[in-house]
């Protein structure tokens, strides 16, 4: 299998990529309600990085707001809110869980069916998905040894033919965080005008010149005795 190579990042490429998805970015959020001002523009991307591999536009972009989405394969493929979404915000449950605690308002059932009707809200069909069948997994919520409630749920259909995670905050009846895999789901790359140079090719072609020096003297001066007249060339 051929390996995928790498480009030159330029400012120019990464500009042009954030500017060409922001709108998907901008409908994806839109369509599941998230209290983001819409449109989505560049003054609200606190950071982004390009996808570096020949063939690809996307790259993952963090919002000011600390929203999270990546979109590459001609869609957003992962959503995280960073603020909300215990699962991410920290390595150290123990210390970080306690603070989202709270009685469940939903059923897992109700959560389950709240990942579905996400994907019909994106346009996505549940069963072109298979995501009409009882999921892979169900982790949470859970009541926890120091003796509160963690309302949160973690719902995964999982397959060959497809990879979904919903993260479920069920005191809130909120979404806090969603991956979709599925080739079902691929889509066109959308259109920039900045076509990338290869990395290898950027390499070659500076190559030599990294360390060309532009005040240099045309040609080294001729070994001379300190006090030494400087040769002359004859008449």
């Amino acid at each position: 299998m051929p390996i995928t190579p790498f480009i030159h990042v330029t400012a120019a490429f990464s500009n042009a990529v954030l500017v060409a998805i922001l709108p998907h970015v901008s409908d994806f959020a839109k369509k599941l309600d998230l209290p983001i001002p819409q449109p989505i523009t560049t003054s609200q991307v606190g950071h982004f990085n390009v996808d570096p591999m020949k063939g690809f536009i996307g790259g993952g972009l963090w919002l000011t707001n600390h929203y999270q989405f990546a979109f590459d394969d001609g869609y957003v493929h992962i959503f995280r809110n960073l603020n909300d979404n215990p699962y991410v915000v920290s390595d150290d449950p123990a210390r970080t869980w306690p603070r989202f605690a709270g009685p469940d308002n939903m059923t897992t059932n109700d959560a389950i069916e709240f990942a579905r009707d996400a994907l019909r809200k994106l346009g996505y069909d549940p069963k072109l998905l298979h995501a009409d069948s009882p999921p892979f997994s169900v982790h949470g919520p859970y009541d926890m040894k120091a003796g509160y409630h963690f309302p949160f749920c973690d719902i995964r259909w999982d397959d060959e033919r497809a990879g979904l995670d919903f993260q479920i905050d069920m005191n809130k009846k909120m979404l806090v965080g969603m991956s979709l895999v599925s080739t079902n789901l691929f889509r066109p790359n959308p259109k920039i005008d900045v076509v990338p140079e290869l990395e290898s090719d950027y390499r070659k072609r500076i190559q030599g010149r990294m360390f060309f020096r532009t005040n240099a003297a045309p040609h080294l001066p001729a070994d001379n005795p300190a006090g030494a007249p400087s040769a002359t060339p004859s008449e």
